[in-house]
C-alpha cells in the first residue's frame, strides 16, 4: 500500500524518505479533499500501525486470520490506487 500512495504522490512531484511524510500528504490531498474515500485511510493507517508493532514491539504476532484481512484490504486499496491512476491518465 505505501508503494502504491508512493506512485500516486509522483503525479504531484511528491515524494518522502519517511513513511509518516507519505501518510500526512496522502491524508491531506486525497482524503481530506474528497478525492478518496475515507476507509482508504484507515486501511493505511492500519497497515502502518500493523507494521511498526511487527517491526518494533517485542512478541507482536499477528494471527493469521488478521494477516488474511489485512492482504484483502491491500489487495482492494492497490485497486483503488491503480483505477485512481489510469482515471487521470484517461483526463490527460
Amino acid at each position: 500500500m505505501f508503494t502504491a500512495v508512493r506512485a500516486l504522490l509522483a503525479l504531484d512531484g511528491q515524494d518522502f524518505s519517511k513513511h509518516a511524510g507519505v501518510i500526512a500528504f496522502f491524508q491531506k490531498e486525497y482524503i481530506k479533499t474528497g478525492k478518496i474515500e475515507k476507509k482508504y485511510s484507515k486501511y493505511l493507517s492500519q497497515a502502518f500501525q500493523i507494521r511498526n508493532n511487527t517491526d518494533y514491539a517485542d512478541f507482536f504476532i499477528v494471527s493469521q486470520d488478521d494477516a488474511g484481512e489485512q492482504y484483502e484490504k491491500a489487495e482492494e486499496f492497490c485497486q483503488m490506487i491503480q483505477n485512481y491512476l489510469n482515471g487521470v491518465e484517461d483526463a490527460c
